[in-house]
């Protein structure tokens, strides 16, 4: 791959005007790591455009001069995922944050790829609406379509790719091609939209999004579960899953997950493993008999204490420690690093995976909170590690490698929600098989120079 020159970088300025190629060490050191533990690797330069065209000038010209080129949105992603480990042009899509449509009627809405979670809410939100997939971080639309996000909704309202209708798609040569449409249901040819859903820049760049989106229900009532056992935690979920409740979120934190959050956030939550539960729906007596039914099936597996109809500000707080439990528990593990375990697993494997991963920390002498969205299978273990210590490391990355080949042994995958990036791509083989293969056809089809976003998914 090429490395840009003095020349390509005069080219580049030509294309876009002044002030928007930055080649300065505090923007290249801003683009160079993401939230996760994998080392930094810096850009050669930063460009910032602001629409399709621009960027179909960009990738034409770096296409026919073999450059590297990365998207970025806010760098929250937990794999590397934006990372230009190989140089070249990262594209920071953050000035590209415009919501161009709403269609409150339809219950769509058109995005720019810059535009951030929290701003889409708040605008929905004036007519009622919400979009659903809620990872936690600030992250842009873009990315969370890049990397398929989910999070602590995804039990009732799904990923973001149950959202994706159609998407506007910058090609590698520079070629702007539109795929879907805002029909909710089509049978008409491939389906293009999710081939580029979830390909973490790899195939093209997105410029239009178009979602679907959904209306905020009436009532909303959380609750708390706590177990003697990680195992009946476990065993819990599997029988709320089962018995046909909806939760609009149900997650899973042990205990050292309940004291990290208790320390950054002031609570004081009994250090047992817990389940944190929500239900939503258009009535508040609907919401009380689901509530009532999962403390049911909580207290017949040893559930010690249910505490439920958790007024509006303790619901709040709740979340917000929930989606806060990474920096708890780096904060009470100073000077290391996490490696992000991200598996799913069949419901009914859950509990044993659970269990699995607790003796793979203390077979190795790691250690980590165990958490996630216990609802749909998907479960975390931040596993810390000294990066000052090799061994330390070795152990933390032999601990994360038998959980996630486990995984994949039981049906399940290596990334629920992170991406491959880099940390998932040893796994790919092994859960994948032949069709592994294909999607490197697919994505020398597309992208025959290899100049997005390389590195990532396949080993480079």
């Amino acid at each position: 791959m090429a490395r840009l020159t003095t020349a390509d970088l005069q080219t580049l300025e030509e294309l876009l005007g002044p002030g928007r190629v930055l080649t300065g060490e505090s923007e290249l050191s801003i683009h160079s790591r993401d939230e996760s533990h994998h080392p930094e690797y810096k850009p050669e330069a930063v460009i910032y455009p602001q629409d399709a065209q621009e960027i179909s000038k960009i990738l034409a010209f770096a296409n026919e001069r073999k450059i590297p080129v990365t998207a970025w949105g806010a760098g929250t992603s937990l794999e590397a995922n934006p990372v230009p480990v190989c140089g070249g042009i990262v594209l920071d899509l953050s000035r590209m944050n415009q919501i161009l449509a709403i269609y409150p009627e339809d219950l769509q809405a058109v995005v720019q790829p810059g535009v951030t979670r929290v701003a889409f809410n708040q605008k929905l939100a004036h007519y009622g609406l919400f979009f659903p997939p809620d990872p936690g971080a600030d992250c842009t639309i873009g990315g969370m379509v890049a990397n398929n996000a989910a999070g602590i909704q995804a039990i009732k309202y799904g990923a973001t790719k149950d959202y994706v209708l159609a998407l506007e798609v910058v090609l590698a040569n520079g070629e702007v091609l539109r795929v879907g449409n805002r029909a909710l249901r089509t049978s008409s040819g491939y389906d293009l939209v999710h081939l580029f859903v979830g390909s973490e820049g790899t195939l093209g760049i997105f410029t239009e999004i178009t979602l679907r989106v959904a209306g905020i229900p009436k009532e909303v009532s959380a609750a708390t579960a706590a177990f003697p056992t990680l195992e009946q935690a476990a065993q819990a979920v599997v029988q709320i899953v089962q018995s046909g409740l909806e939760p609009a979120a149900l997650e899973l934190l042990d205990p050292d997950c309940i004291h990290a959050i208790n320390y950054l956030k002031n609570l004081s939550l009994a250090l047992q493993p817990t389940l944190f539960l929500e239900f939503r729906g258009h009535a508040l007596e609907v919401v009380r008999d689901d509530l009532r039914f999962a403390q049911e099936l909580c207290e017949q597996n040893g559930c010690t204490h249910f505490s439920s109809a958790l007024g509006r500000e303790e619901r709040d707080r709740l979340w917000e420690a929930r989606h806060h439990l990474a920096y708890a528990a780096a904060a009470l593990n100073p000077g290391k690093r996490a490696i992000a375990v991200d598996v799913a697993v069949p419901i009914s494997k859950f509990p044993f995976m659970v269990e699995f991963a607790r003796q793979k920390l203390t077979e190795h002498r790691v250690n980590g909170p165990i958490f996630g969205h216990a609802g749909d299978g998907n479960f975390h273990v931040g596993i810390f590690y000294n990066p000052e210590d090799p061994d330390e490391k070795a152990r933390a990355q032999a601990a994360n490698d038998a959980i996630v080949f486990r995984a994949i042994e039981l049906g399940g995958t290596a990334t629920g929600e992170h991406g491959v990036g880099l940390g998932k791509i040893k796994f790919m083989r092994a859960e994948h098989g032949a069709s592994y293969d294909l999607m490197r056809q697919i994505k020398r089809l597309l992208d025959p120079h290899n100049i997005l976003n390389p590195g990532k998914i396949f080993p480079e």
